[in-house]
């Protein structure tokens, strides 16, 4: 059995739902441009718990600074794509 890489559209799904899930909101209100902390009923706290649940989802611990340094949902599924393995295309 071969081990396909995990995609970035994945990523994003599973990172959008578990924000999506942890926010009480739809994925559908979740854009991958959004600011994290502009997201309806997020906080540190709630962000927080996201970073925490990605972490045991994927298995990884990720860099305080480059969660700190997460400002969007695109760049929470660029951090999650270093921490796995899958470098982001830069093409």
């Amino acid at each position: 059995m071969s081990s396909e890489p995990i995609g970035r559209e994945q990523i994003a799904a599973i990172t959008t739902e578990i924000l999506a899930t942890e926010l009480e909101i739809s994925p559908s209100d979740i854009d991958v441009y959004d600011v994290l902390k502009g997201l309806p009923g997020a906080d540190s706290m709630k962000l927080l718990r996201v970073v925490s649940k990605l972490e045991r989802h994927w298995n990884a611990e990720f860099d305080d600074e480059a969660i700190f340094a997460s400002e969007t949902v695109d760049d929470l599924i660029t951090l999650v794509q270093k921490y796995i393995g899958e470098e982001p295309a830069t093409s």
